[in-house]
């Protein structure tokens, strides 16, 4: 196979990441980008050096094998259905589709198509994730008993959250449907396939319009395993943490800082005396700088969460990897978004 040709559609926010990532995955190649907003089509154009700011979505799938769609959730559907349909491979933001119908609807089309498909589950290949996933994979920690994570967050810093024109806030569960596909193909990635059980809501009466229910914990099982996600818009802390314990051992990881620390200190009467605070701290300063040099060096090459997916979507097209977000996950992902969006809305 030769290079093949990629087309954006859509030159918001996230769009520039993926003309980069693209740009470093190889036999592949962005000749152009569609938006419905011509001049914002036209920027990006100039600014990234492509060839073609396409008219319309038709003119850009006679030009291309790949489309990558970097619009609002809500459009991807329409979308994706018209790249299947000319047999061109897809790539979607995340979250895939905001409604079930319209990826049970693209699942058929892909099951008679030879159109690939992916999704930027891309925290799977931050560099804390992958050391986590080793960990658990070698053993280190025993078996899983639980996965605890936390995205608490700062209404006066979060882009998301304020105003009225993020497109988050129509979706059952607002700005925690944004997210919430990366919690899921986490857990996905890290344990293994789990079951809703339970969400709780909690609002305290001053939520902001991104998040009317400010205050949401989940509830999540696997044979013998548990696993709880913690929502907040009332955290001036701006918490990122996953933490993974296991019947040997922890893993705490800073997802903002992308660092991950394994723990397999065990009680003792004299520990506690001294302080368990002590061990960890000096755990922590021991493994800081070969830590922080090794994320920096990644940073320096270009090597995002981001660049990473793309290029393992870009080897799959190929034939040389596996596909980086499998169907299995993708589904996974999609069914229990819209589970727990519509019942965090029932408890509003």
């Amino acid at each position: 196979m030769g290079s093949l040709r990629v087309g954006l559609v859509g030159a918001g926010h996230i769009a520039g990441s993926h003309i980069r990532a693209w740009r470093r995955t190889p036999d592949c190649a962005v000749v152009g980008v569609h938006d419905l907003d011509r001049a914002a089509a036209e920027r990006l154009t100039r600014s990234h050096r492509l060839a073609t700011a396409f008219d319309s979505l038709d003119a850009l799938l006679a030009s291309v094998d790949v489309v990558d769609v970097c619009t609002p959730p809500a459009t991807h559907a329409a979308v994706a259905l018209r790249a299947v349909a000319a047999g061109r491979h897809l790539l979607l933001e995340k979250p895939a589709v905001v409604e079930l119908a319209d990826w049970e609807a693209l699942s058929a089309a892909l099951a008679g198509s030879p159109s690939r498909v992916g999704v930027v589950h891309n925290l799977k290949f931050a560099r804390a994730v992958e050391r986590t996933r080793r960990w658990i994979d070698g053993g280190h920690i025993g078996t899983v008993l639980r996965v605890q994570r936390e995205f608490l967050t700062d209404p006066a810093g979060d882009r998301m959250l304020g105003g009225d024109r993020h497109w988050s806030h129509g979706l059952p569960g607002g700005r925690w449907i944004e997210t919430l596909p990366h919690e899921l193909y986490l857990l996905h990635h890290l344990v293994g396939p789990m079951e809703v059980r339970e969400v709780v809501v909690s609002p305290t009466g001053g939520a902001p319009a991104g998040a009317p229910a400010d205050e949401v914990l989940v509830t999540i099982e696997r044979r013998g395993t548990l696993a709880t996600l913690h929502y907040s818009a009332n955290c001036r802390l701006n918490r990122r943490r996953l933490t993974v314990i296991g019947s040997e051992g922890w893993i705490d990881v800073e997802m903002l800082a992308d660092c991950a620390r394994l723990s397999r200190r065990r009680d003792a009467p004299w520990r506690r005396a001294l302080g368990p605070q002590l061990f960890d701290g000096a755990a922590a300063l021991a493994g800081w700088p070969a830590d922080r040099a090794a994320w920096l060096a990644r940073r320096l090459r270009g090597q995002t969460p981001h660049a990473a997916v793309i290029r393992a979507f870009g080897a799959y097209l190929h034939g040389r990897g596996e596909p980086p977000t499998p169907l299995a996950e993708i589904d996974y992902v999609v069914r229990n978004t819209d589970r727990i969006g519509r019942l965090i809305q029932e408890r509003l």
